[in-house]
């Protein structure tokens, strides 16, 4: 199968990816909410453990797998507790047993370890969390989960396509020497256009509300997508991973994901 991918180019590779990635991830929406919860912690295992990857300090395997399955059960105890003293201890929990593993760890800077694992946790997990807790309150719609996340993806086409062919204005060449202004317009003009035909059958928001989400999910995106290139810049790595041909890792592929996300929960819970 490497072999195979590896005769194809960039574009065709990110195309057939997609493709698979869309069916696996409609199968599990469409098989219910059992289904997407399932889906949505097995990617924060995965992401968790690239993250781990990306460390500028090695980390086990047996660690990786811990902290994954630590990130995903407490995405799991958010989701389906209504407790909320349950919810916040579950949280608590996790960098209380990080001091005290530090203080037997046999690393030079056990809380530097520390520190980075807590932030994976804040960061990967959460935005999952947000996602399911903006929608939960609303009949659960796997069209819904579709078209919140078919937003992001058509900002990120648009902005793809609209950057290799018009594209001359550098967005921040510091940080990632590819994005133009020209490609962060294609991308909201494609999430706009996608928004307005999505707020035609799913009325859960109004057009309006459903324009609001198109035009924070673009900018908070870009400004995910910027920060974890600025994540791998500051480590000197290329992708987060190699999963995904044509895209690189779990993380490169959800990097929008992870800013756009909590900035439409907290748009959706206090303005809509």
């Amino acid at each position: 199968m490497k072999n195979i991918f590896s005769k194809l180019s960039n574009l065709q590779q990110r195309i057939i990816v997609a493709f698979i990635g869309m069916a696996i991830f409609m199968g599990m929406l469409f098989y219910g909410i059992a289904g997407t919860i399932l889906f949505f912690s097995m990617l924060i295992f995965v992401c968790l453990w690239e993250f781990c990857s990306l460390a500028p300090f090695p980390y086990s395997s047996l660690s990786k797998i811990i902290i994954g399955l630590a990130g995903s059960l407490a995405f799991c105890i958010l989701v389906f507790s209504d407790l909320f003293n349950l919810a916040l201890g579950s949280l608590l929990f996790l960098p209380l047993v990080l001091v005290v593993s530090s203080i037997f760890s046999s690393d030079e800077k056990p809380f530097e370890k520390a520190g980075w694992t807590m932030f994976g946790w804040i960061y990967l997990v959460l935005p999952w969390y947000c996602m399911v807790s903006m929608l939960k309150e609303l009949t659960y719609d796997p069209m819904l989960f579709l078209g919140m996340f078919g937003l992001l993806w058509m900002a990120d086409s648009g902005a793809y396509f609209a950057g290799r062919t018009i594209g001359k204005t550098k967005l921040l060449p510091a940080v990632s020497p590819k994005k133009t202004w020209e490609g962060l317009g294609g991308g909201l003009l494609g999430s706009l256009v996608l928004a307005w035909i999505l707020s035609q059958s799913l009325t859960q928001f109004t057009p309006g509300q459903w324009l609001v989400l198109a035009f924070s999910t673009t900018l908070a995106g870009t400004l995910g997508d910027l920060a974890e290139s600025r994540l791998k810049r500051s480590l000197e790595m290329k992708d987060s991973g190699s999963l995904l041909p044509g895209h690189g890792g779990f993380l490169d592929r959800f990097d929008g994901f992870f800013l756009s996300a909590p900035v439409n929960y907290l748009i959706v819970e206090f303005l809509f």
